[in-house]
């Protein structure tokens, strides 16, 4: 059975050459999502050693809810730790280590692109790196750069340019070069003067930690014994290793999330191409009737005929996925190659690829192959023989009920889910959009189960301006509701990748409109100073620009917005680690509209707080609000709708955010005046004069500003397009990973008309011998390919419509209040699906006419 096995499948292989297609093209993105994942991370833990060289580290413990792609957030420590620890025995120096991040200026006057996530300055002590050139820097006129960052911004030794810290650009000289042991992929380092570091983001003498360097032969466990006997309750001290694990351990659980999602879309194109799979498979079986019936007439056991196909499916599914992890390379290795052009120091020479991957890689694929060949081979074997020697181009698919039967289960389970997380209005909205997700799912998934029983309907209808075009267009209805099943099955992958992509274009404008509405609405303000969305970090605007903007002659007021972030605890002893939008509680609500739900924001004092209605507070709850000076418990005394102009989710008052300071901001900590937080704030509300020009405005503005190069000017309109820019963003990230699931679905179009032509060559045949011409043919063969696609697109449409109905719904306490179905780009979509079905149709409608008359009617 081996031999007849190879055999079938070399004499078949054309008829399988899509179906390996499909399947090396998702394990292509499988595999190479898996090599990119394994190549950053061992890239970026390598980064992290790298700047870890001290022994032994002091540090706090770790504020909850803070990991991210840039590590981790501990409570700051103080530095004086550092004096006391350096005259201890066994320890030859100690530092007190504390960064921030800074805009470095190329020689052009601009900010220099260094592709990196953060520009950060280090102190650069005697210890801890390495210097390659020049010397280290003395002062707050001098910079040293790190080799990589030397490099991308074309910046050498004796260079002058300016360095931003703080809002604040100084005049520096470069006048060293240093490197780590290993790069820093995403990450620019900038080497300053530790008191400069120190007055600069630890002016209240806290810093991220104490970096020790041990004396030759001193013990580290008994040195890390002593040092803890004078550590106050809640600082710890950790060895260079546990401090680069806590670090990476971030990393990995940001990176994990972002490989997760990509991976989401892998799956969903493997799934796509399991229905490939099951449909070539099924036109094959029933092309190959009488093989199989020859096999049974001469007593081959079904088991054996299951044997077969099952050998054949694992053949392709293997070579698939061998093809699938060498593309999946090519792929990983190519991004790699992008990132380092693009200035991303990656430490790897190639990319890193874990036995694991390739392991899962090659099970998947061949699983996934298997999986799908599996129904039409149980069919193949346990056909009677009599049954399998009928003409297969006479060949009817049967009943379609127990299809129809196990659909309404799954619809009716979907969009009870559905319902169920539209009611779960008091819970947390990840949990929400798991049922509501688990719900989508079984209704789509449904709706491609009954797909076989919805087609002939569904296809008579839209195949209804094709019937004028005779005989092509009513040939192509015909025969695509005599094979229902079929047809279904290739609009399948069309049907989930259309759901998500009507879905998510739904929700995207649903959400861009109810941002615009709610800045339109809610800003009172004439002009706002903010950050631009290039800064990664948040930095406050000078002092003196805040006074300047004020005093402008056409500026009639002005009201500062700050942040802290700090830890709160709810009522039920969660805890979670947010940003507090600290306001002017007296004159914020002339500039600004927060949606009052319940309760006043002029209340908020040193004892109360506002919090956004998606937190599930009330008015009256108690809330503990924890920072590195010490704990406060706050009254909930407003609920404000949740708004994207707002950073955080709560709003408070200078005296209560000075109380409690900022895990991340000395200024929250070092001046004993509440209202200075609001003289350097985050961003700054203006309005104007009644006769003001603008325009002109807007420009005196810009030119106070410019020095910072992180702040911008904007009036209500442009801040609504900025925000609302970010589900732009959103929308072209969908769209880029439903791609991967597009190409899948072209290729099942074009594979199953391949197939169709072919399993109906004696039915061509006929038709071309009574007068079919060429031209007719292709039209036939091209309706079939539109009609499939225009069905799977509609289906899928009107799908994902309704599910981002009950969505955005979900997502009332969001701030996405307004339902906005873009009916204009959805109906680009369907003639893009349209276009796509064109496309598919070319080469199986060549193929069909190319077949010679008088062979294809001799054909069995």
């Amino acid at each position: 059975m081996r031999r007849l096995a190879w055999r079938s499948a070399r004499t078949h292989a054309g008829q399988f050459l899509f179906t390996t297609l499909a399947v090396a093209l998702a394990v292509t993105f499988l595999s190479g999502t898996l090599a990119l994942g394994g190549t950053l991370t061992e890239a970026l833990s390598s980064g992290t050693a790298a700047t870890l060289k001290a022994d032994l580290y002091i540090s706090g413990q770790v504020v909850p809810g803070t990991v991210g792609r840039d590590g981790v957030v501990t409570q700051p420590v103080d530095s004086f730790l550092a004096n006391a620890v350096s005259r201890m025995d066994g320890v030859a120096a100690a530092y007190p280590y504390t960064t921030t991040t800074v805009t470095l200026l190329g020689t052009d006057g601009r900010p220099v692109d260094l592709a990196a996530t953060t520009t950060t300055a280090v102190p650069l002590y005697d210890r801890g790196q390495t210097m390659v050139a020049g010397s280290r820097p003395t002062g707050r006129d001098q910079i040293a750069l790190d080799s990589h960052t030397m490099s991308n911004s074309g910046l050498e030794i004796g260079d002058s340019t300016r360095l931003v810290i703080n809002g604040t650009a100084s005049d520096v000289t470069v006048v060293g070069e240093f490197f780590y042991d290993s790069e820093t992929p995403g990450s620019a380092y900038v080497g300053l003067d530790p008191q400069w570091i120190m007055e600069a983001a630890a002016s209240d003498g806290r810093v991220s930690s104490i970096a020790i360097y041990l004396a030759d032969g001193a013990s580290a466990q008994s040195v890390t014994s002593r040092i803890s006997s004078l550590l106050p309750a809640g600082e710890r001290v950790l060895t260079r290793e546990q401090a680069a694990d806590e670090q990476n351990t971030a990393r990995d659980t940001f990176l994990g999330y972002i490989q997760a999602f990509i991976l989401v879309f892998v799956i969903l194109a493997m799934c796509m191409g399991a229905f490939i799979i099951m449909n070539t498979f099924a036109m094959n079986v029933r092309q190959r009737q009488n093989e199989f019936a020859l096999l049974r007439a001469i007593g081959v056991a079904p088991s054996s005929i299951l044997g077969v196909i099952l050998a054949q499916a694992a053949v392709i599914g293997l070579i698939g996925s061998i093809l699938g992890i060498s593309l999946g390379m090519l792929l990983a290795n190519g991004i790699v190659v992008l990132l380092r052009h693009e200035g991303l120091a990656l430490s790897a020479d190639a990319v890193i690829v874990p036995v694991t991957a390739l392991l899962v890689s090659l099970c998947i694929g061949v699983a996934l192959t298997f999986a799908g060949a599996l129904l039409p081979a149980r069919r193949a074997a346990f056909t009677a023989p009599v049954e399998a020697m009928r003409d297969s181009s006479g060949a009817r698919e049967g009943s379609s009920r127990a299809y129809g039967y196990a659909s309404i289960v799954l619809i009716v389970l979907g969009t009870a889910a559905v319902v169920a997380a539209r009611l779960m209005g008091n819970e947390e909205l990840g949990d929400r959009a798991t049922v509501f997700g688990a719900g989508a799912g079984a209704i789509v998934l449904g709706l491609v189960v009954a797909s076989p029983v919805i087609a002939r309907p569904v296809m008579t209808l839209l195949g209804l301006p094709l019937r004028l075009i005779r005989p092509g267009g009513y040939l192509a209805v015909r025969s695509l509701n005599a094979f229902s099943r079929r047809t279904s099955a290739t609009a399948a992958a069309l049907v989930i990748g259309m759901a998500l992509v009507s879905a998510g274009t739904t929700v995207a404008y649903s959400m861009h409109e109810s941002i615009h509405e709610s800045v339109h609405e809610s800003m009172y303000a004439d002009l706002v100073v903010r950050q631009t969305d290039t800064s990664n970090e948040l930095h406050p605007l000078p002092a003196d620009m805040v006074r300047q903007i004020s005093d402008l002659e056409d500026v009639e007021s002005t009201t500062a917005v700050s942040a802290s972030l700090n830890t709160l605890t709810e009522p039920d002893g969660s805890q979670i680690t947010e940003y507090l939008a600290v306001v002017d509680p007296k004159h914020y609500l002339e500039f600004y509209d927060p949606g009052i739900v319940d309760g006043s924001v002029e209340s908020l004092d040193a004892s109360h707080v506002a919090a956004f209605a998606s937190t599930g507070l009330k008015v009256g709850d108690r809330v503990e609000i924890s920072g590195p000076s010490r704990s406060v418990n706050a009254t909930v005394s407003a609920l404000v709708e949740d708004n994207a102009g707002i950073t955080g989710k709560f709003l408070a008052s200078p005296e209560l955010a000075k109380a409690v300071g900022s895990w991340t901001s000395a200024s929250t900590r070092s001046s004993a005046d509440p209202n200075a937080l609001l003289t350097e704030p985050l961003a700054l509300f203006i309005t104007t004069r009644p006769d003001a020009d603008a325009e002109h405005l807007q420009s005196q503005i810009e030119q106070i500003i410019a020095p910072t190069y992180t702040f911008t000017v904007v009036d209500p309109h442009e801040l609504s397009e900025i925000v609302g820019q970010r589900t732009n963003d959103m929308l072209t990230v969908l769209y880029v990973l439903l791609a991967l699931s597009i190409v899948i679905a072209v290729l099942g179009v074009l594979n199953t008309l391949v197939l169709s032509v072919a399993e109906r060559t004696r039915e061509i045949g006929l038709m071309r011998a009574v007068g079919l011409g060429r031209a007719q043919l292709v039209g036939q063969v091209i309706c079939e390919s539109i009609l499939t696609a225009v069905y799977g697109a509609v289906l899928g449409g009107a799908t994902g419509i309704a599910l981002a109905v009950v969505l955005r719904s979900i997502l009332t306490d969001q701030g996405v209040t307004m339902l906005v179905i873009p009916w204009g780009r959805l109906l680009h979509i369907l003639l893009a699906a349209c276009a796509m079905g064109i496309v598919a149709a070319l080469w199986p409608a060549l193929r069909a006419t190319r077949l010679p008359v008088l062979e294809a009617v001799a054909a069995e």
